[in-house]
């Protein structure tokens, strides 16, 4: 079995690097020669795990050694990226208008600005629009996405809720812009008295500096928690590239400090540079190259048990794993039922609701068995250095 398994690390490490150098192509405007022995169909689930397929499809079409079959699929993709991108831009500006009506002040996170820097925008896979609602209007904004035929996703925590309008308009209402164990937690409670006002009065933006370090904060906090994707650092790439050199350089390096992301950053800048530019490579960029080419973009299932041993949130025990999984403790619950904050009575019931969750996923919790039993104390232990070198 553990041969079998480097096999398979052996084999997308090796898809992994046809995708990326595709991929460094298209943003260089360059025409990319697939090796003869590409194999096409693991390449496309590979860039469908890390939501980059849009990215690599030009190449593909292109390219006259891929199989008729497969150009056709890349195609498909990149005409559902762009209907995807302009629906869900039209919803954002549709959205932004009625909140500044009703007077709530905004703010728009993540991918919905990030594909702004982007060459073709619309080649930026975005699953949710995430904005942030102004103290004390997050019930009214919630009343007005369901007034739009959105329905509450069951999904909420202490920073964020989901809403969903099918086939694929997500939104998520943030609280609160980080999680109160993230870095940068204090530095962005700060974030909304520098936001700057569009002229509409109820439209923010943050200031550039905030926007690069928070777009960078929520990559390691992925990064830190199960693994990040290749289209993290694709951002890392264009925001680097396009945003960075319009922040004011002392105002972010203290905004870097302040986060405790400055080590963070070097290293995310030498991996988008070795990948993307013209960067060179050393062990630590290869072994961070390789930890993202595996994780994809929701990271690993290895990656996040291994993070929650580290923060002490399970045991490293096979036999009371399940047992801290179903009864999670007190700090942990608050986290994923809010409710419990007002009614802490309601804890049993909410285990009972984790409960029936666990017996509906059987076979998540069984593939969760399997992980546990190829974790050991040295994998533990590399985990913990590996985080250590790139600043977490």
């Amino acid at each position: 079995m553990e041969n079998k398994n480097i096999e398979i690390t052996k084999d997308i490490l090796v898809t992994g690097k046809v995708l990326v150098s595709a991929i460094k192509a298209q943003l260089n405007g360059e025409k990319y020669e697939f090796p003869d022995d590409t194999d096409y169909s693991k390449l496309y689930k590979l860039s469908e795990r890390h939501k980059v397929t849009p990215l690599v499809a030009p190449s593909v079409t292109a390219s006259e050694k891929a199989p008729e079959e497969i150009r056709n699929v890349f195609k498909k993709e990149l005409f559902r990226s762009a209907a995807r991108h302009a629906a869900q831009q039209k919803e954002a500006d549709e959205l932004a208008g009625i909140f500044a009506q009703n007077e709530i002040k905004h703010c728009f996170l993540k991918g919905a600005k990030i594909s702004r820097y982007y060459d073709e925008p619309d080649m930026r896979f975005m699953l949710d629009m995430d904005v942030y609602i102004e103290p004390g209007k997050a019930v009214k904004a919630a009343q007005i996405l369901e007034n739009r035929g959105y329905k509450y996703d069951n999904y909420e925590d202490a920073k964020d809720a989901g809403y969903v309008k099918k086939p694929f308009l997500n939104f998520e209402l943030h609280k609160e812009l980080k999680y109160d164990y993230d870095k940068g937690y204090e530095y962005y409670k700060g974030a909304f008295e520098r936001m700057v006002t569009d002229s509409n009065g109820y439209t923010m933006n943050m200031t550039d500096e905030d926007f690069y370090v928070y777009v960078l904060s929520h990559t390691a906090h992925h990064f830190e928690s199960a693994g990040t994707g290749i289209k993290s650092i694709v951002d890392h790439y264009y925001l680097k590239k396009k945003l960075k050199p319009l922040c004011n350089a002392d105002i972010l390096e203290k905004a870097l400090n302040d986060t405790g992301l400055t080590e963070f950053s070097n290293s995310m800048d030498n991996l988008s540079d070795f990948w993307f530019g013209d960067g060179c490579v050393n062990e630590n960029v290869r072994e961070t190259a390789e930890y993202v080419i595996l994780s994809g973009v929701f990271g690993s299932q290895t990656n996040y048990y291994l993070s929650g041993i580290i923060k002490g949130d399970y045991t490293e025990k096979k036999s009371s794993y399940f047992l801290t999984r179903l009864f999670l403790p007190f700090y942990l619950m608050k986290k994923r039922y809010p409710i419990l904050k007002k009614a802490p009575f309601l804890l049993p019931i909410m285990w009972v609701v984790r409960w029936i969750s666990a017996i509906k996923g059987t076979k998540k919790y069984a593939d969760e068995a399997k992980t546990i039993g190829s974790v050991d104390e040295d994998a533990k232990n590399r985990q913990i250095e590996f985080l250590k070198r790139n600043g977490l």
